[in-house]
Parts: structure tokens; sequence; C-alpha cells
């Protein structure tokens, strides 16, 4: 797509297409979203990829920035046991968007034009490892990670490994895996209850949570129309009442009750007896303290992140 596109004319933009179940859903709802609102002027064409990293040149793309590492203050909303669902979650990381400069900038690479969350979070155990119901039958696990949660798990007990998206079913089948943090509803979508049958819930909180957004190339975003531009940007991503948030959180969290039968049929829930939670809990605490200082260290607001963020849960809570 090229600038300097005449006001009226009919713009085509290419989507580079990556998920599977909600994830999947929230990129159509936003296309037809912005097909509509814009009268057809704006459509997009498809291209799919295997991966969230694998190369392709499109204009749009929809990714899970969870690896870690390179936005410090997104990071924090992974810390364990503190978000409930995606329409919580989804409304705090738009609002914080909005209130942050510090969160702006470090995504500043690409035109985020939608952030949210995924949705509920377990912790699922192979067969051969069996069910996770305490510190002590998680202690020695090799869970898959990722980077933001490693000395989570490590203060838990368990080895985190960081295998390939795609190959955590095959390693869980055969042994070279014990366990993996990820969503119930991904859990469904890629089958992988054959391979991890017992999955640990702490509640109504999520194990963890992953940032979800959808973006443009900055080359993209500015060839666009200011019309179309501002129809795009009243969607989101900024503001826990703005549309993408209000929808991310609907469309991930419609599939929590087929993912729950899926496991029941399937495996087998155990969830964490309260007191044994309150150890989970208090064995984080000094990991928790740890990645907020970090952020400190790098310039960051980490700790009024950190506090705004639980304030915004609280008040999306009740």
């Amino acid at each position: 797509m090229s600038a300097g596109i005449a006001k009226n004319s009919r713009i085509e933009l290419v989507f580079a297409y990556w998920g599977v179940g909600a994830e999947a859903g929230m990129n159509e709802v936003w296309i037809d979203e912005v097909v509509r609102r814009t009268g057809g002027r704006l459509s997009f064409k498809k291209v799919t990829r295997g991966t969230p990293t694998l190369p392709v040149k499109a204009d749009v793309f929809n990714d899970c920035p969870a690896a870690g590492g390179k936005y410090h203050l997104l990071d924090l909303i992974q810390t364990p046991f503190i978000f409930t669902n995606s329409a919580v979650g989804s409304r705090v990381v738009a609002q914080l968007y909005a209130e942050f400069k510090e969160l702006r900038d470090e995504l500043g690479e690409v035109k985020i034009v939608g952030i949210g969350t995924g949705a509920l979070m377990g912790l699922f155990a192979s067969r051969s490892w069996g069910p996770i119901s305490s510190l002590e039958s998680f202690k020695g696990a090799r869970t898959r990670s990722l980077g933001p949660i490693d000395k989570a798990l490590e203060a838990l007990g368990a080895r985190p490994e960081h295998p390939h998206f795609l190959e955590i079913g095959d390693l869980l089948e055969k042994g070279k895996l014990d366990a993996a943090v990820f969503g119930l509803g991904l859990g469904e979508a890629r089958g992988w209850a054959a391979q991890a049958p017992y999955c640990t819930l702490a509640g109504e909180l999520s194990i963890s949570m992953h940032p979800m957004r959808i973006y443009m190339t900055w080359e993209a975003w500015n060839g666009l129309p200011p019309d179309i531009q501002k129809v795009i940007d009243s969607l989101g991503p900024s503001g826990a009442d703005g549309w993408y948030a209000a929808q991310n959180g609907i469309v991930f969290d419609k599939t929590i009750p087929t993912a729950r039968e899926y496991i029941r049929k399937n495996g087998e829930f155990i969830t964490l007896a309260p007191e044994e939670l309150s150890r989970w809990v208090e064995a984080l605490q000094p990991v928790r303290e740890a990645a907020i200082e970090a952020v400190e260290k790098k310039g960051k607001p980490g700790r009024e992140f950190f506090k705004r963020m639980l304030e915004l849960i609280k008040k999306f809570n009740a």
C-alpha cells in the first residue's frame, strides 16, 4: 500500500494472520468491524502464517507478545495469580496503555490498533507426571514456560524450559516435558488434553495471563487517509471502556465453558486448596518484588505500574 491515497479510494491491506480459537476469532471481529465502519473502503487480504514469528510481508499482524525481555512493563501482566479472566484483563491492559506513556513507548515500534489479554490459564501436567495439587507434587517438573514467569516457576520448585510452541504436545506425549502453562481455550483448540490431561487451577485466579495485540506497520498506518485512521483509532487500543477491550474480553472468555467441558471429558481438573494456594502465593512474593525492582532499574515506573494494575483489577472485578 502506498501513501497519498485519494480519500474515497478503496484500500486493501495484507493481514498476516496467526492463531487458533479465540485469537483467530478476535482477528475476524476486528476486521469485520473495520470494514463495516469504513463502508468497505478498507478491506483485508488474509495471509496465514504458521507461527507468531514466521516472517511474512504484510501490513497488519496479530500476536501474543509474551516471550519476555523486550517489553518490560508489559511483562508484569504475566505475574501469576492476579487476573481472573479476559474481560478484566483486557480492560486493565487497555487502561494501562492509555495511562502510561512508558508502555506506549516500549510498544511504539509499531502502530498498536488493539490490545488485551487472553483468558483463563492453567497448569497442565502430562499423564506420566500425574496431577499437580501441591508444591511437593510440582517439584522438579520440567515445565514449558516463558521468560516473564521463569523465576516464578523456579520459586515453586519447577524447572522452566522453552521449547517451541508447536513442540509442546509432542514433548508432553514423549515424556520430555512434564508440564506446561497455557490457556484452557488453547488447550482445547490444540487438543492437548490427550498429552496433558491434568489441569491445575487456582480457583478463579489465572495461573498467568498473556497479552494479545493487533498492530500495523507504521508505513501502512501512515499511508491511510486520516478519516480511516480515525475510524481505526475509535476502536482501540486505549481505554478500559473502548470497543477493542470489550470485544477482546467477550471473544476470549466465551471459549472457556467449552474448553472446560473438553478438559472434563478428556482429563481432570485439580483445584488448589485455599491453604495450598496461600503457600504458592507466599513463595512468589520475593519473585514479584524482584520483577518490579528489575523494571525500576531500567528506568521505567514498574512499581507505579504494578500498583495501578492491581487497583484496576480490583475495580473491574467488583
